[in-house]
C-alpha cells in the first residue's frame, strides 16, 4: 500500500478545461469526471437537469503524493479564489494490484 492524498473538487462545468490544465501543468494524468452532479450548498440547489450543461457541476477527483499536491496547494488556492468550487483533501491508502504468493 501507498499513502497518498485524494483531492476531490467540485466546480462548475464550464472551468473544467482549466482545472485539467492545471492538473497538466503539475504532471497530474490520472482523474476521474462525473458530470451533471446534484446537491445543495451556499448557493443553492443545483440539478443535473440543464438542457446545455452550461449551469451544471462536475465532481472531479484525483489521487496524488502528498508532495505533488503541496506543489499545486497555491494554484488550487487560486482555481478555487477565481472561479469558485470545492475542494476536499483526505489521506488515503493506495491498494497495489500486486500478485500473492
Amino acid at each position: 500500500m501507498k499513502n497518498m492524498t485524494k483531492v476531490e473538487l467540485i466546480i462548475e462545468s464550464v472551468y473544467e478545461n482549466r482545472l485539467l490544465k492545471l492538473f497538466e501543468k503539475h504532471e497530474i494524468g490520472g482523474y476521474t469526471i462525473i458530470n451533471d452532479i446534484e446537491g445543495a450548498g451556499g448557493h443553492g440547489l443545483k440539478t443535473g437537469d440543464d438542457v446545455t450543461g452550461v449551469f451544471s457541476n462536475i465532481y472531479v477527483f484525483t489521487v496524488c503524493e502528498a508532495e505533488v499536491f503541496d506543489k499545486m496547494d497555491k494554484d488550487i488556492r487560486a482555481f478555487l479564489k477565481s472561479y469558485g468550487g470545492k475542494c476536499i483533501l483526505s489521506d488515503v491508502r493506495i491498494l497495489l494490484g500486486t500478485p500473492r504468493k
